[in-house]
């Protein structure tokens, strides 16, 4: 994950808008990329003094928080079928893996046996069952492209720690100060799981999805306080992992 350095201009630019299906589905704690960056006037507003703490609870001892390797992308293209309202094209995962600081996209898989074991089940494939790709804008943001959880398993915390372990080394590597993404207005699972956490409703762009009924999507910030960085999200010195 040391490969965030040096940002260049290119990666700051949001990827295509993707298609949308003909039935879309609400789901926890997703937020589908879009093509335009923040726009609210006060989104680079001073940070608020109010304290922006949250425990994470430990992650099971079967999950490991990764970043997205070439054999996992097939997963993750499942994983956001599933779970998200839209669709995406094949360039939004080429760019995944081939731009130079693929990094920013994290993955939490699920082993049958404890990571820490090394008998012969804790060896086979593990399954991949979460994921959040951010991307670095300007005015030291964070922008949530996509994140979602399988739905069995969303009872462990496994969106907190993804974002909160992404958001750890933005800030070491990028002084990022805030995290903000869209949320559809029909996402109510959604939204109730950014409200849980401190993101603010900045305001509302009526048109953002065109192909989705309702078309609408609310712009949700948080600002990057120290009981965020002191919170446990299974980030550990040697990388990012699930304790």
């Amino acid at each position: 994950m040391d490969n965030w350095n040096d940002i260049p201009d290119d990666f700051l630019q949001a990827p295509s808008r993707p298609k949308s299906k003909r039935s879309p589905r609400s789901s926890r704690a997703v937020t589908p990329t879009t093509p335009r960056m923040p726009t609210p006037n006060n989104l680079t507003a001073d940070q608020p003094a109010r304290p922006q703490l949250f425990a994470l609870r430990p992650l099971p001892p079967n999950v490991e928080l990764v970043p997205l390797t070439q054999d996992l992308v097939p997963a993750f293209k499942r994983l956001n079928t599933l779970t998200l309202p839209i669709s995406y094209p094949e360039t939004f995962y080429k760019e995944t893996m081939t731009e130079p600081h693929h990094g920013i996209t994290l993955v939490a898989v699920w082993r049958s046996s404890p990571t820490n074991e090394t008998s012969a089940s804790s060896m086979e494939k593990p399954h991949l069952v979460g994921a959040v790709r951010c991307r670095l804008l300007p005015s030291s943001q964070l922008y949530i492209s996509t994140i979602g959880v399988l739905a069995p398993y969303r009872s462990h915390g496994i969106a907190m720690h993804l974002l909160q372990a992404v958001v750890k080394k933005a800030v070491e590597l990028h002084s990022v100060r805030s995290v903000t993404a869209h949320v559809w207005e029909a996402n109510e699972e959604g939204m109730e799981w950014y409200k849980k956490r401190n993101f603010d409703i900045l305001g509302k762009e009526d048109d953002y999805y065109r192909k989705l009924r309702p078309q609408g999507a609310f712009l949700v910030r948080k600002w990057i306080g120290v009981g965020d960085l002191l919170a446990n999200g299974g980030m550990q010195e040697n990388g990012l992992h699930g304790e």
